[in-house]
């Protein structure tokens, strides 16, 4: 009987075996380097030791209704730096800023309408919901006076980090400093403190964000290839 269509012959089959082992073989070593660039990228988002760590705060004076108040000594701006020891269990963040500016100042006025409020940001000068570290709970400027009364030139608040797990339950300490200038209390100073734990569960969340962001952004081009393969294919239809 004939053998024709049967399995191939001993060398040819072993060598269509070995070309596939080879294949799969690349394509895992391909997909291990995908996943160690990805891993690489990963870790450079997280920065666990703070190295390329660009922070800014910005304070300011609102009125009752939560409005910005227009009148000279109502926001400041400045960066912020992390004081604070790799590793510390406490992760303190400080910013400076200059009271003897007589334009762009922040004053903290005996006022019964006035508020402070603040936002802590990193990754650059412009501040935006997906940079923000945290925000300032809003501190009636009467009660910072009355603070002060106790120790000079000095007050203290809290600020929430909304994207911690039990947020309103884990807020940081704010800690301001003070300085009188012709009459006026400035605000020279602030210390944020936040625990290891909370800036590391922080900055685990921006990682998660800017996968999602890589996800999205690998959802639409395979969108956009299979797009362009079905518009080759209809052309093709079109010239047989």
């Amino acid at each position: 009987s004939s053998h024709f269509g049967s399995s191939l012959p001993l060398p040819i089959a072993t060598a269509r075996h070995t070309l596939a082992a080879h294949q799969a073989e690349a394509a895992n070593m391909a997909d291990t380097k995908v996943a160690e660039k990805e891993k690489k990228a990963e870790k450079k988002v997280m920065d666990e030791n703070d190295e390329a760590f660009c922070g800014y705060c910005s304070l300011q004076m609102l009125d009752s209704d939560g409005l910005a108040s227009r009148v000279k000594g109502y926001n400041v701006k400045a960066p912020v730096q992390i004081v604070s020891l790799p590793g510390a269990e406490l992760v303190v963040f400080e910013a400076h800023f200059l009271t003897t500016n007589p334009l762009f100042f922040l004053e903290i006025r005996n006022e019964e309408q006035f508020y402070l409020f603040g936002q802590w940001w990193m990754d650059g000068p412009k501040h935006s919901e997906a940079n923000q570290i945290c925000q300032l709970v809003p501190i009636k400027m009467q009660d910072c006076i009355k603070q002060s009364e106790q120790i000079p030139h000095a007050f203290a608040g809290e600020a929430h980090c909304q994207v911690l797990r039990n947020s309103t339950t884990r807020l940081a300490s704010a800690s301001f400093t003070t300085e009188d200038k012709k009459f006026k209390t400035k605000l020279a100073k602030v210390i944020l403190t936040m625990p290891r734990e909370a800036w590391m569960e922080y900055k685990s969340y921006r990682v998660r964000v800017w996968k999602a962001g890589k996800n999205w952004a690998g959802q639409d081009k395979d969108e956009d290839d299979e797009k362009k393969k079905d518009e080759e294919n209809k052309d093709e239809e079109k010239k047989e």
